[in-house]
């Protein structure tokens, strides 16, 4: 696991370096995908994995070529209400590139969830793994809870990095495993006394998951990046979303002992 951790550490700051695809709709049984960032790119090759995060199997392979950059590729035949990781190798072409050692090969995986029904909105994108859900700031420290939407960590590990951005620099506590909860705490000490406004925290996700009939496969989610105020928003929405939760629980009991004594 150490050695997972700081590969993650590693590869963090080429992510977002060249092309790459965003899904641009899901439904129950299909995703939709496009590239972005691909100015250069005149055509590129992909090799898609697709995993089945619910079951721990491989789910399909297949092959794919691009020949503009505003293509749409569709991937059909998915099992509604399931986790789904896209892994796509991909090699870009680059305009007037004469030679193969310009063309670029890389990859990126792309975890979604499948809509319940056809009826459901399919802009409507399901693919945070991991938000914030603790939040408290004094003078010189910020601390942040983080959990995940995998909640069995027998099946599936979701490790965080998070990253706190100031005007002096950026503070990166330790990755941690999210079982049950995550804590984290930036101290902002070493920016000194004055000026150091944080702007911005990131929580960068990764899935370790025990591929039925295969090694471990690490997957990487997107990420959440926001404001102190935003993240104070997330916290507030997930305690509103509990309460209204814990009250239908309760409610739900007072009418079963109701009906249990009349």
């Amino acid at each position: 696991m150490n050695y997972v951790l700081l590969l993650i550490h590693a590869l963090l700051p080429c992510i977002h370096a060249v092309a790459r695809f965003e899904p641009t709709s899901v439904t129950d049984v299909s995703l939709v995908i496009r590239m972005i960032k691909g100015n250069n790119v005149s055509s590129f090759d992909m090799s898609i994995q697709i995993f089945d995060l619910d079951r721990l199997i491989e789910y399909r392979k297949t092959q794919l070529k691009g020949s503009t950059r505003d293509q749409l590729f569709s991937f059909d035949g998915l099992t509604p209400g399931t986790w789904f990781a896209f892994r796509i190798h991909y090699q870009l072409h680059y305009e007037n590139s004469k030679e193969p050692k310009h063309d670029l090969k890389t990859k990126q995986e792309i975890i979604v969830r499948t809509k319940e029904s056809q009826h459901e909105d399919p802009t409507k994108i399901n693919d945070s793994i991991a938000y914030i859900d603790d939040l408290f700031l004094t003078k010189d420290n910020i601390y942040i809870g983080v959990a995940s939407v995998f909640k069995d960590t027998k099946k599936v590990i979701t490790v965080i990095v998070p990253e706190l951005r100031c005007s002096k620099g950026v503070l990166k506590p330790l990755a941690q495993q999210v079982i049950h909860h995550a804590s984290f705490h930036f101290d902002l000490t070493p920016l000194g006394d004055s000026d150091k406004t944080c702007s911005r925290i990131c929580v960068f996700p990764f899935l370790r998951v025990a591929i039925q009939n295969r090694t471990s496969e690490t997957f990487r989610g997107k990420e959440w990046c926001g404001s102190i105020a935003e993240a104070r928003k997330l916290v507030s929405s997930s305690e509103t979303r509990f309460n209204l939760l814990n009250a239908l629980f309760w409610e739900l009991i007072g009418v079963l002992l109701i009906r249990s004594f009349s």
